[in-house]
């Protein structure tokens, strides 16, 4: 009995010792860092980080460049993530075509590259030649050339950082199609990200220890897919220019973004449990990529200095005086939008000009006004376009208007109110054309831009194979200058053109 006893006392040590032993095993973890950014836009320049001329610069290619570099540094695994829109905004990528970004990615060399909408904004040939001329990885699981029915780029990227094998899975916008010039996306098709994310995140995740989407779908979708989908880690977003400070966790996805124009690198530190292939601990925030704090790359400025001084040496001259800042804004009048729609109605001799809000890229304080400021302004080498609608036609743009919601045309020639209250179709409550009541029987020649007429649909709701259009020669831009030049002292107002209703 006593034998028993002692035979049983030491299996009961031998228990406690194991279960002990195995819940004191610490994981095998790897640490890992990720720097990321999205919608550079092509913000070759440092820029003051607010209207107030004492606030600090931030960003330029060759600071963002000498920021980026200083953090990996300091980091053993790092990997660099950008979210796409790298295209677009200054009068260099508009005369590259964008291959002057492509040529300061090439030294920057991102880990992965996301294809942003605005990377298709020059053609689809343009695109295909930057791809091939660009010496770091570029994914894209949802857009797809109809003639192969395969990926334009790989679908996805594995990288192995220490012991940790991380896959990075990019999707673009599934409303690629409507927010770009029809070149740029003829002969393609933009497939669902949640079917894209279901064909393989299955397989990846048998594959890897981390499953990173890198999302150019603005941070709403980003937050719908961080519902629907289980099984991504993390998301690095971009599109929609949020400023996400510190990570935003759904679902147990964990989703980041850094704005735009490279104000801010994304700092995202990553704890991973190898055995289990789980993310067990992260911390993130955003650095401001102060001027002051580093010094700038010599080699990216001065290729940028070269660029501009042999492609457009006139870009820093002064055309005229800016005395109320121009300022933009998408959910009503601007007195920036007022501005241009009444030069592009005068240009075109229309009794009415629209233009897309979305179109204007750039705000300006008060003081001098540059060509390069109208070039930053207006970066996309629109046309202007005129054809003649019925005033009814033209009440029926307006309600369509109405209920964009949050994304308004500006306008010349017209003044009217609207209650976003009301039923769709019956939102439009006063209206006057040139201060006139609108004659729903008389023919109105109206103005608008050659992008919005690709989409005419959208904002004028009539197909373009409807009506019949003059395209003008002159770019916008040049147009635009022509008019600082002319007018040389400018003071543009907020004139009640569009009242909502409250």
């Amino acid at each position: 009995m006593k034998k028993r006893k002692i035979v049983l006392y030491f299996i009961f040590c031998a228990l406690i010792f194991f279960f002990c032993s195995d819940c004191g095993k610490q994981p095998e973890v790897e640490k890992i860092t990720i720097f990321y950014w999205n919608d550079f836009h092509a913000s070759f320049h440092p820029y003051r980080s607010s209207f107030d001329p004492e606030s600090p610069f931030v960003s330029g290619s060759a600071y963002f460049s000498s920021w980026l570099d200083s953090l990996k540094k300091r980091s053993d695994n790092s990997v660099s993530v950008c979210a796409g829109d790298e295209l677009m905004g200054t009068p260099l990528s508009t005369l590259t075509s964008g291959k002057a970004e492509f040529e300061i990615l090439n030294i920057i060399r991102p880990d992965v590259f996301e294809l942003g909408n605005h990377e298709f904004d020059y053609g689809l040939e343009n695109l295909r030649s930057l791809i091939d001329f660009a010496e770091f990885p570029i994914i894209c699981a949802n857009v797809i050339d109809e003639e192969t029915d395969t990926t334009l780029v790989p679908p996805y990227l594995i990288l192995q950082k220490g012991k940790a094998k991380l896959a990075f899975l990019g999707l673009n916008t599934e409303t690629l199609k409507q927010v770009v010039v029809e070149k740029g996306t003829v002969g393609l098709k933009v497939k669902s990200a949640k079917k894209t994310l279901e064909k393989y995140l299955d397989s990846l995740d048998k594959e890897t220890d981390l499953i990173v989407l890198v999302s150019h779908m603005g941070i709403e979708k980003d937050k719908k897919i961080a519902k629907m989908v289980k099984g991504i880690d993390i998301i690095i977003g971009g599109h929609s220019h949020t400023f996400l400070f510190y990570p935003k966790v759904i679902n147990q996805t964990v989703i980041c973004q850094a704005g735009s124009k490279g104000r801010y690198i994304g700092k995202l530190d990553l704890v991973v449990d190898l055995e289990k292939d789980r993310l067990i601990n992260y911390e993130g925030r955003l650095i401001e990529t102060l001027n002051d704090k580093v010094s700038p790359n010599l080699f990216i400025q001065q290729k940028i200095d070269s660029l501009e001084k042999s492609l457009a040496p006139d870009l820093d001259k002064v055309i005229g005086e800016l005395l109320t800042p121009w300022k933009r804004k998408s959910d009503g009048e601007s007195n920036l939008g007022n501005w241009e729609a009444d030069v592009m109605r005068e240009h075109t001799n229309s009794d009415v000009a629209f233009i897309n809000s979305g179109g204007m890229r750039k705000d300006l304080p008060k003081g001098q006004i540059k060509v390069r400021d109208i070039w930053e302004i207006n970066p996309f080498s629109d046309h202007f376009v005129s054809f003649y609608l019925t005033g009814k036609q033209l009440l029926n743009v307006l309600e369509l208007n109405s209920s964009f919601d949050y994304v308004l045309m500006q306008v010349s020639g017209v003044k009217y109110s609207y209650d976003p209250r009301r039923p769709k179709g019956k939102r439009v409550i006063d209206l006057w054309i040139d201060e006139k009541p609108l004659l729903p029987n008389k023919r109105y020649k109206v103005a608008i831009n050659d992008y919005m007429l690709d989409h005419l649909e959208k904002y004028i709701g009539i197909s373009k194979k409807k009506i019949d259009y003059r395209i003008f020669p002159e770019l916008d831009r040049d147009v635009f200058i022509k008019a600082v030049k002319k007018q040389k002292i400018i003071d543009s107002k907020i004139e009640g053109r569009i009242k909502k209703k409250r």
